[in-house]
């Protein structure tokens, strides 16, 4: 959503006070893919391989059924990473944005992740140029972006950081 259009719905961020409620859609890191597999195997004690044999002889409680489909989700799509080098895996997170981190979703930010998504880029300086901003402030904005969760960095060739949003959808909740 470009500043224009933030301004044009009425919507400011930056008065917002308490807790706000997100929901957003975005695709899983491959850390973060690993760190759930892992999470899985440690809870279980045993490999999604393990797990899934015992699922499809039925010798798990019915109840597991979101947990298997979870994990194998996860499993193919780590699987598919290791195949192909992409990976894909969507999730759906409600969460409580502080007002702290409320204040970090400036328009200019909210406009660069659109920017991000929307533009083909090759590195941060193009990402910059195509959104004539400056460098620094581009780096910055995506740094907090990052930590947020909606960014992420991939590294390309020797020299050469790529953005990439992780964000397919963000949607903010009145309660």
């Amino acid at each position: 959503m470009t500043k224009e259009a933030f301004n044009h719905a009425g919507i400011s961020l930056t008065g917002v006070s308490g807790e706000m409620l997100v929901r957003v859609v975005r695709r899983l890191t491959l850390e973060e893919v690993r760190e759930q597999i892992k999470g899985f195997e440690k809870e279980y004690d045993i490999t999604f391989d393990e797990f899934e044999e015992l699922f499809l002889k039925k010798k798990l409680d019915s109840r597991m059924v979101g947990t298997y489909f979870d994990w194998a989700g996860l499993v193919h799509a780590y699987r598919g990473y290791v195949e192909t080098g992409e990976l894909d895996y969507v999730v759906e997170e409600l969460r409580e944005l502080s007002p702290s981190e409320t204040a970090l979703l400036t328009p200019k930010r909210l406009e660069l992740l659109y920017s991000l998504a929307s533009l083909r880029t090759d590195s941060i300086n193009d990402l910059a140029q195509k959104t004539r901003r400056n460098v620094k402030n581009v780096y910055q904005d995506l740094q907090v972006l990052k930590s947020l969760g909606f960014v992420t960095f991939k590294k390309r060739g020797k020299r050469n950081i790529v953005p990439e949003t992780l964000v397919e959808e963000i949607t903010l909740l009145i309660r």
